[in-house]
């Protein structure tokens, strides 16, 4: 008998041993299972690492899971050969809540990531349901969490610190920065700083006013004409901004310009054409500019002049009959253009439902010169 091992075998016991591993060095815990995974899956995307996740192929102490989980000293990450009937009853439930507070016509292909690098600035995409930063004490998911991973799979590294601008970190790469922050309900463009020059380029434009941020959205009510609000905001109070009864600085001013009307079954949308208030007042598509932008400004500006976003759980009037027909608290806000002196980004809404004609009218004005 031969002691020799033939190479499908040694391939099969490659494969088995690495079916598991264990969570225990510093690097793995806390860590998100869908990047942890790349040691048993690496030569898959992150998109099909998520799909392995939600249909029950890989598992944590034997249990499905999801794909945003964090891992915890000692947890044991395998792969499973086939989900069993359990599991993919479980992972249907999973889906269900995690799929619960996002707009009907969200495409779940759209994962964050990094739009394109110019110079010293990157422009990643932040869809909704993901908080922009971390917050304090919490172990959400977050955009700056996902950052030096977004620009590892694209090749980019951050500048290195300069001795000269008095930091301690000579020869050090500085992390990236978050210029900008979008409401965990906004989707869209968020730009970043990879060095401290670039940072304060930003912020001198945004103080000149030299700063365009353009954004997509659905509000109440039929919108014939542009309008600028200029009323100040109070927003000390975390949770929602005041509008004032005064006007605040140019900088500071929201214009609104409506795109498109949409009434009756021009909008063919299950979630939206239930609700009572599209019925009664229609729905107006706007393309909204602001320089610096507040807190919730665009939120609280078009609320302040009678024509909330669609569904806004913080701005919008209750209306008792759309809210019990209504299955989702979600509005429709993309930070679709980001203009900066010798730098922009355009990305259109990920909106199934608009018609294409309307996303060729949407484009047009985000990349338009006016």
């Amino acid at each position: 008998m031969s002691n020799e091992t033939s190479p499908a075998s040694c391939a099969e016991a490659q494969q088995e041993t690495a079916k598991q591993f264990e969570a225990s060095g510093a690097d793995m815990v806390g860590q998100r299972l869908d990047y942890a995974l790349t040691l048993l899956l690496p030569q898959m995307g992150l998109r099909g690492r998520k799909r392995s996740i939600e249909s029950g192929q890989v598992l944590v102490n034997g249990r499905p899971c999801k794909a945003a989980q964090r891992l915890r000293k000692g947890d044991v990450v395998s792969l499973a050969d086939a989900p069993t009937a359990d599991q993919q009853t479980q992972n249907a439930v999973v889906a269900e809540a995690d799929t619960a507070a996002y707009p009907a016509d969200t495409n779940f292909e759209a994962l964050p990531r990094l739009l394109e690098r110019q110079g010293e600035f990157c422009f990643f995409y932040k869809p909704v349901g993901l908080h922009t930063a971390a917050l304090t004490g919490g172990n959400m998911p977050s955009l700056e969490g996902m950052l030096p991973q977004l620009l590892a799979e694209q090749g980019c590294t951050c500048a290195e610190a300069d001795p000269q601008d008095g930091a301690d970190m000579s020869a050090e790469a500085v992390p990236p920065q978050l210029m900008q922050r979008l409401d965990y309900g906004t989707s869209g463009i968020v730009c970043a700083a990879l060095s401290p020059q670039a940072a304060q380029a930003f912020r001198q434009a945004e103080a000149a006013g030299r700063c365009e941020k353009r954004y997509i959205a659905l509000l109440a009510g039929r919108l014939e004409e542009n309008f600028t609000v200029t009323f100040a905001l109070r927003t000390d109070k975390r949770s929602k901004s005041r509008v004032l009864d005064r006007d605040a600085g140019c900088t500071r001013w929201t214009n609104f310009t409506p795109l498109h009307y949409f009434e009756g079954d021009d909008l063919p949308q299950l979630a939206l054409t239930k609700d009572s208030q599209f019925h009664r007042v229609g729905l107006t598509l706007v393309g909204c500019r602001i320089r610096r932008g507040a807190r919730h400004q665009i939120r609280a500006h078009a609320a302040a002049v009678g024509h909330p976003l669609w569904n806004d759980p913080l701005y919008a009037d209750k209306d008792p009959e759309a809210e019990a027909q209504t299955s989702h608290g979600t509005f429709y806000l993309h930070h679709g253009g980001l203009l900066l002196p010798g730098a922009n980004c355009i990305m259109p809404p990920p909106w199934s439902f608009l018609p294409k004609a309307v996303g060729r009218q949407v484009l047009e004005w985000l990349t338009s010169a006016d």
